[in-house]
């Protein structure tokens, strides 16, 4: 009887996860090659010739907030690949006459590093039918399924615990029965790992399903973990991570408001990147600097420096954040992985696994064919079930 329970939770957490978990999964597989994929569809969005000598941040800053008054940048890179824009982000100012943001109807920028030339914008995860807003919207799709509000975070990340719970108990349902490990164990559970030929095609399905899920195991617990990250940080990731390890509050969320979050620094981007660098460890001192975020709420220059080929090569992930007061220059704030707990640490990780980068071209692969393993385990979850519940209706009224 308690195995029947424990089959019956694996079948009805799998169904009612299954619609989203497909659309999760295929959106996923599609998000792993996405930059390349965005390039390929936006060469005019994306792509620039290369310039020996870009223009600084403060410049391109200068020039895109002269451009159009509405609106102010928010985050502008520091850096980039040779041949690539940069995306710069903005957001609107606030209007005198009505008291409210302006209406941009966009919140990206695409800039010429080198000559400073506006290519386009686009509002991101806007649903247009352009290629220009097809990577946007799936990737919002993916990480909140465009519901409003936090609704979106609180269904993702539900869906990202069923998973996990559903993917270890469908793994231990496969395990012999204790009674029969004296038969030898590996013996018994090794028809669970293949796909019995000459089968039916409800005997098959049902190997493929069973088969599909423990060779991907692995991965299934990577992408549901940090798929609950994403989704519930504060709310589940964190608090779990905190009974092993510390895990301080992120300087976002610790900073303090301002009075007047619309005051204007007393300095540019390019002097908060000189005195942000000063506040680097010495071991991370050779970080190129990454990208420049002013937090007006806060009254703060959020400067952020990387390792060398970060995310591009395998296990390189190190970065590092200073927190600048916007007026005085004085540090507030620093978060990154030099300095973190090991808690923090593993929080940090969460992002290079959940996307494969972790191990460069090859963890991207590997992600994308364990998206493409779960919607087959969705898929013949569901025929499996149908299969079942059809044998079911037979017998009852035979």
């Amino acid at each position: 009887m308690a195995r029947k329970f424990w089959v019956a939770l694996h079948r009805y957490l799998g169904l009612a996860i299954l619609v989203f978990l497909l659309v999760l999964s295929l959106t996923g597989s599609l998000l792993v090659f996405g930059p390349e994929i965005d390039a390929w569809l936006n060469p005019h969005l994306l792509r620039v010739a290369p310039s020996a000598s870009p223009l600084g941040a403060q410049a391109l800053t200068r020039r895109i907030e002269q451009s159009d008054p509405r609106l102010r940048v928010s985050l502008m890179p520091l850096g980039g690949l040779a041949g690539a824009s940069f995306e710069v982000r903005v957001e609107p100012r606030i209007d005198a006459a009505s008291g409210k943001p302006h209406a941009l109807g966009f919140d990206r920028l695409y800039v010429d590093p080198g000559t400073g030339q506006i290519l386009g914008g686009r509002q991101w995860g806007a649903w247009k039918s352009d290629r220009a807003h097809l990577i946007p919207f799936v990737d919002v799709l993916h990480r909140r399924l465009h519901l409003p509000g936090k609704w979106g975070m609180w269904v993702t990340g539900a869906v990202a615990i069923g998973w996990l719970l559903s993917s270890l108990l469908g793994a231990w349902l496969t395990l012999p029965r204790p009674g029969a490990w004296r038969q030898g164990f590996w013996r018994k559970w090794k028809p669970a790992w293949g796909i019995k030929r000459g089968a039916s095609a409800a005997r098959t399905t049902f190997d493929l399903h069973r088969s599909a899920g423990l060779w991907s195991l692995p991965f299934a617990v990577v992408l549901a973990l940090s798929g609950v990250y994403f989704s519930l940080a504060d709310e589940v990731f964190k608090p779990v991570v905190g009974w092993f390890s510390t895990v301080h509050q992120h300087p976002v969320r610790a900073l303090p408001a301002v009075a007047d979050p619309q005051r204007q620094p007393a300095f540019g981007i390019d002097e908060a990147v000189q005195r942000a660098r000063a506040q680097l460890a010495a071991a991370t001192q050779h970080y190129p600097p990454w990208y420049a975020n002013h937090l007006g709420k806060q009254g703060v220059y959020r400067i952020a420096f990387k390792e060398p080929g970060m995310l591009e090569r395998a296990l390189s992930l190190r970065y590092e954040q200073i927190y600048i007061d916007d007026q005085t220059g004085a540090l507030r704030a620093r978060y990154g992985y030099h300095d973190a707990t090991r808690g923090e640490r593993f929080v940090i990780w969460q992002y290079p696994l959940h996307t494969g980068r972790v191990l460069g071209w090859w963890g991207r692969g590997a992600m994308l064919l364990a998206g493409l393993a779960t919607c087959v385990l969705a898929a013949t979850g569901l025929m499996v079930w149908r299969q079942r519940a059809r044998s079911r209706a037979q017998a009852v009224r035979v």
